[in-house]
């Protein structure tokens, strides 16, 4: 028998995708001011170690909250975390793979532009994809594929000569900003 289906209204999933995409871009901008400012670099192992360290206590919050009482939280511990050290250490790679991932974006924000460090970052779809059907031998269906080559060619198409082009806008800006302004006094001919 199929498990029931959730009914999600379309304006809860558009302010999840609103909302996703704003901290998205909110990150990322904030992450790359920071890493580029004049003032005193933090170490980015610090930050990350940090983030980890709060979403910890959250997810320790939510479970708490979950099984309502402080016995039912010690046992739900003990049982899911203490009683399965072979669950653990399967848990453990992805999650140092997944710190060294963050690690690196420290380090691609600092030395990229924030739209070219956004857009090659969707790259591990396609990789993910790869993976899917090498690794676990699944299949992908034919719009999945020609998202995944779109996708593909997204990047490729903002990696053209990106420093370039940021040169190009950067320039013409810093050419409107200094023409003089028409005062009254003058007159066209």
């Amino acid at each position: 028998m199929a498990a029931p289906r959730e009914n999600v209204s379309l304006l809860f999933k558009l302010y999840c995708l609103a909302v996703m995409t704003l901290v998205a871009a909110a990150y990322t901008i904030a992450l790359r001011y920071t890493r580029t400012s004049d003032r005193e670099l933090y170490f980015s192992t610090t930050a990350v170690c940090i983030t980890e360290v709060i979403k910890l206590l959250l997810s320790v919050g939510i479970l708490a909250k979950e099984t309502g009482s402080p016995g039912r939280f010690k046992a739900s511990l003990r049982e899911n975390v203490l009683g399965s050290p072979k669950e653990l250490m399967k848990l453990s790679v992805p999650s140092l793979v997944y710190a060294v991932q963050n690690n690196m974006a420290f380090l691609a924000l600092s030395n990229l532009d924030a739209a070219v460090y956004q857009v090659t970052y969707q790259l591990k779809i396609p990789c993910t994809a790869l993976c899917t059907v090498l690794m676990l031998n699944r299949t992908l269906s034919k719009l999945q594929w020609i998202s995944v080559f779109m996708l593909c060619g997204g990047v490729i198409l903002v990696q053209w000569e990106p420093a370039q082009a940021t040169k190009v806008v950067f320039l013409q800006v810093l050419e409107a900003s200094t023409l003089p302004l028409w005062s009254s006094t003058q007159t066209t001919s």
